[in-house]
């Protein structure tokens, strides 16, 4: 049940087989995150309860939902990237002269939502001699192995490609998110 009454969407649970389903499932989590140690049980107990207290009680987040058909046209373009990633990094690596000329690169989002900007982040490090450096809810710093690759261009059409895959479009360039 979602409870409105105070104007932000709030998970409640009235029942007490819906509070003792969280704690079971919370328990069993510690039980495997700690690798079945006993020992670890007076932890773990304050770790479920406060877990189970707070899942009852945080905001409820609506979900950006990903579209099944653009994941299947990103899937080849994901892959391609890291395949010529590791091409870039393995011909600047055996190189004589080690051909790079790094630089930081600060890139504004026009995605939206924090979850497609995770996924670009994480991403970023998939495109040939770049690496994400440094995560801000509007910006990401991004290094790059040779400041003559066009980084802002690649990750603009990435991050285009990512907000593909969810159903709402990208706010518009120049757009505040």
């Amino acid at each position: 049940m979602i409870d409105m009454s105070s104007g932000t969407k709030r998970y409640t649970f009235s029942t007490p087989a819906a509070v003792a389903w969280r704690l079971a499932f919370f328990g069993c989590l510690w039980l495997l995150l700690s690798g079945g140690n006993m020992a670890s049980w007076p932890f773990g107990l304050g770790t479920t309860l406060l877990a189970t207290w707070l899942h009852m009680h945080l905001p409820a987040r609506q979900p950006r939902r990903l579209r099944f058909a653009s994941i299947i046209r990103f899937l080849p373009y994901f892959i391609g990237l890291s395949f010529l990633s590791g091409v870039d990094v393995m011909r600047r690596v055996l190189h004589p002269r080690l051909p790079i000329d790094p630089a930081l690169v600060d890139y504004s989002f026009i995605i939206d939502h924090e979850g497609g900007r995770i996924l670009l982040a994480n991403c970023v490090s998939l495109l040939p001699g770049t690496i994400s450096a440094r995560f801000r809810h509007d910006k990401l710093l991004i290094h790059s192995l040779d400041k003559r690759l066009p980084v802002v261009e690649t990750v603009r059409d990435l991050e285009r490609r990512i907000a593909a895959l969810y159903s709402a479009p990208p706010a518009a360039e120049g757009d505040d998110p």
